[in-house]
């Protein structure tokens, strides 16, 4: 199924007074672009994140968010420095007794002095045992992820089956007035050199043989061929279950070329109507083209 490259997907794991989450973002990228945001402490798994990632995914631009979040306990250990505490409360007696204080000394006098309580960050955990919960909160994350782009995907599937369909019918139009092209042009050319040649000074077997020749050249059979196989193509591809947003690229520019040739061909009001038809709908295919993986 088609798969959009826009998406989002969160994963959550929990062990041992520890929650591990994962938050995936993805946009349209012309390749597969990572960038994984991870705490220092665990860079070592940033090889592993990205194989899992690379493993599942083929276009677009993902942003890794990752936190741990301690949920037993408190997430700082904190100290008493005992022999700074000690000499605190002896240099303040000392200033008591040398200005004669009569008030007594209080446990909040000496909470004037932070140092005296050292915190500390609990120990993280081993880059193994982190990987142990970050490995199902990743694929938690990236299963949601998918399943949004899986989503997005069918939607922008539908949308350019009726730009194809739409592209199918006007191409009919086309081919209706393509059969009678050459000898429209024919006519047309006999008429103008008949006007310049007032006697018939040339030729008229080998006037007839260019005039045919240059009637053939309007021909635009060829084109609508290979208009019709790219058109087969690209409902093939829209029921692919790989990646085929770069296949689809390049089918769509073909497409535009073949139709600005007969454009350029064609000469008749009808088929520049469709023409002008068809370049609006491989526009608004090739705006969503890139947002398909």
């Amino acid at each position: 199924m088609l798969q959009s490259m826009t998406g989002y997907g969160r994963g959550e794991k929990e062990s041992a007074g520890l929650k591990c989450l994962v938050e995936l973002r993805s946009v349209n990228h012309r390749f597969l672009e990572l960038a994984l945001n991870l705490p220092k402490n665990l860079w070592p798994l940033e090889d592993r994140c990205r194989q899992v990632l690379k493993s599942r995914l083929a276009r677009g631009r993902v942003e890794m968010q990752l936190n741990f979040v301690t949920t037993g306990g408190p997430a700082l250990n904190l100290r008493l420095d005992g022999a700074m505490a000690g000499e605190v409360h002896r240099l303040l007696e000392e200033l008591k007794s040398a200005l004669d204080l009569a008030e007594p000394l209080r446990l909040d006098h000496l909470l004037h002095f932070s140092e005296l309580i050292i915190a500390s960050e609990r120990a993280a955990p081993a880059p193994e045992e982190t990987w142990q919960l970050l490995a199902p909160a990743l694929e938690e994350a990236l299963a949601a992820l998918q399943d949004m782009r899986r989503q997005e995907g069918a939607a922008l599937q539908a949308e350019m089956l009726t730009q194809i369909d739409l592209i199918d019918r006007e191409l009919g139009t086309i081919s209706a007035q393509a059969a009678a092209l050459p000898e429209l042009w024919r006519q047309k050319m006999l008429t103008r050199l008949q006007e310049l040649l007032a006697e018939p000074v040339l030729d008229q077997t080998r006037l007839g043989q260019e005039i045919a020749l240059l009637a053939d050249r309007r021909d635009i059979s060829e084109e609508l061929t290979r208009l019709a196989s790219h058109l087969a193509q690209c409902r093939q591809a829209l029921q692919s279950q790989e990646p085929v947003g770069r296949r689809l690229e390049f089918l769509f520019q073909e497409m535009l070329r073949e139709i600005n040739t007969i454009g350029a061909k064609g000469g008749d009001v009808q088929i520049s109507q469709a023409v002008l038809v068809v370049k609006g709908h491989l526009e608004k295919l090739r705006e969503q083209v890139q947002n398909v993986e």
